[in-house]
Formats: structure tokens, C-alpha cells, sequence
């Protein structure tokens, strides 16, 4: 499915732009906000733990708004393209656009959800807060699995959105899901091994000479970058076809029903 994913992108690249689009918004939020913000709570309070999870919020709220923006940009372009139409650019980016009081609400949504995980997990502490990290993520990402679409189709609010995705889970899936298929293992893959090259030219460039770790460290980074590109365009395609094989029993070319309803898996009750 993740090679069905990759058809369709190459059908329309501008999908390609969406997650790097998503790319410049954070580092440039990270710059002009987080960066300054950062440098005046320090100033004013201190090493304190306050001021760090005042951060984490702002931090996790702007970030998600970026993420979910042009993930809506993208769930919105790649529905055109399965439908057999051309759109450009500024087409998912007009869709995002007139959803974007939804899309800061469900931002808002999200950075509290990652607040409230991670309060919890700091609590807890060690293997417990692992735990608890864990779990909560995987169930947070399986309810909200649909979201983004929902919010391009329907531009329903953050919290109807996230009903009607859970509800679609359920309904299509059953009550009992423990995962999801993954169609970013190569990506991932490829953006880990971008970090390990750029760690090793960094190593490289300390303990021996820059001019064999400056290359290294630029070739680890182009690598992780093309990793995180292309896995998250290949979610934002194949979370669109699953939702609409789940609420339309639309069946897109190259994703075979049966895989499609292998999506989710069921958790196994002992006997």
C-alpha cells in the first residue's frame, strides 16, 4: 500500500510541497516564537519547571497548527487526485484556508492532549511514564486517525471531528483495535539512517578532520529530510483512502479491499 501511496503522489507532486511547507512553518515558529519566548522565560523566571511546560504548550500548540494546516492542505488535494481531477497548489492550501478556526481549535486540542501525556508521564516516572507515554500515543493516534480528513470534507469542529473519526474506527474495525498498518517504514527508515550519518560526520568532524564530517553531516541531513517528507505525504494519502474505503466503500486503484481491511487490528482475546 505504501507503493499505491507513492503512485498517487507521483500523479501529483505538489503533494510532495505540503509536508515540506509544514517543515519551514515550525523551524520558522521555532526561530521567531519558541526561540525568543525560550530566551524571556529564562531571563525572567529562571530554570524553571513552569516556564518549561509553558513552553511545551506554546510549543506543541503552534506546531500542530503547521502539521494540521497543511495536513488538511494535503488530505484535501489527494482526494482530488483519487477522483481523477488536477489540483494544484493553491487548491489544498485554498481548502485549508477557509478551515482555519477549525484547524487552530484542533490544534489547541492536540497540544493539550500531548501536555496532559506527557504531565502524566513525568509523574509516573521511569518504565511507568514509558508506559503511559506509549499507550496513551498509540490510542490518541488511532482515535484521531481520521481527523485531517474530516476536517478538509466536512469541516466539522475539533471535537465532532474527533468523535466522528473514532466512531468511524469503530464502526468499520471493531471495538477492539490495537494498531495500525504503517506505510512509512522505508521513510522512517531512511530518515534514521540520515540521523546516524549525520551523527557520524559530526563524530568525524570533532575527533578527526571537518572536511570528511561536513559532507557526511550534509548527506545525513538531505537523507532525513527526504525521509520525513515522503512518509508523511504517504500517510496523508493513504489516511484519505482508508476514509473513504471506510465511509464510502470506495475502493482506490492499487489498495486492495482485503489490505484495506487489515488496516486495524483486532486484539486478541484469550480463551
Amino acid at each position: 500500500m505504501a507503493g499505491a501511496s507513492w503512485r498517487v503522489v507521483r500523479k501529483e507532486k505538489s503533494l510532495i510541497a505540503f509536508p515540506l511547507l509544514s517543515a519551514a512553518f515550525g523551524i520558522g515558529y521555532a526561530l521567531l516564537i519558541m526561540l525568543p519566548l525560550g530566551l524571556i522565560g529564562f531571563v525572567v523566571l529562571g530554570n524553571s519547571s513552569i516556564a518549561g511546560w509553558v513552553l511545551l504548550a506554546i510549543g506543541l500548540f503552534g506546531m500542530n497548527i503547521g502539521a494540521s494546516f497543511f495536513g488538511v492542505a494535503a488530505a484535501a488535494n489527494a482526494s482530488r487526485v483519487l477522483d481523477g481531477q488536477d489540483p494544484t497548489l493553491g487548491t489544498g492550501i485554498g481548502v485549508a484556508w477557509s478551515r482555519k478556526g477549525v484547524i487552530v481549535k484542533w490544534g489547541l486540542v492536540s497540544a493539550t492532549v500531548g501536555v496532559l501525556l506527557q504531565l502524566v508521564a513525568d509523574r509516573a516516572g521511569g518504565i511507568g511514564g514509558v508506559l503511559i507515554q506509549a499507550i496513551g500515543g498509540a490510542a490518541w493516534s488511532i482515535a484521531s486517525f481520521f481527523v485531517l480528513p474530516i476536517l478538509a470534507f466536512e469541516g466539522l469542529g475539533p471535537f465532532d471531528a474527533l468523535k466522528k473519526s473514532l466512531s468511524v474506527v469503530r464502526a468499520r474495525w471493531g471495538e477492539s483495535i490495537v494498531g495500525g498498518a504503517v506505510v512509512g517504514l522505508i521513510p522512517g527508515l531512511i530518515a534514521l539512517a540520515g540521523i546516524g550519518i549525520a551523527v557520524l560526520g559530526a563524530v568525524a568532524g570533532v575527533n578527526s578532520s571537518w572536511a570528511a564530517g561536513v559532507p557526511l553531516i550534509v548527506i545525513g541531513l538531505v537523507l532525513f529530510v527526504v525521509g520525513v517528507t515522503v512518509g508523511s505525504v504517504l500517510r496523508a494519502v493513504f489516511t484519505v483512502v482508508v476514509y473513504r474505503y471506510a465511509t464510502e466503500n470506495l475502493v482506490a486503484e492499487g489498495f486492495p479491499a482485503e489490505d484495506l481491511d487489515q488496516v486495524f487490528r483486532a486484539k486478541k482475546h484469550r480463551v
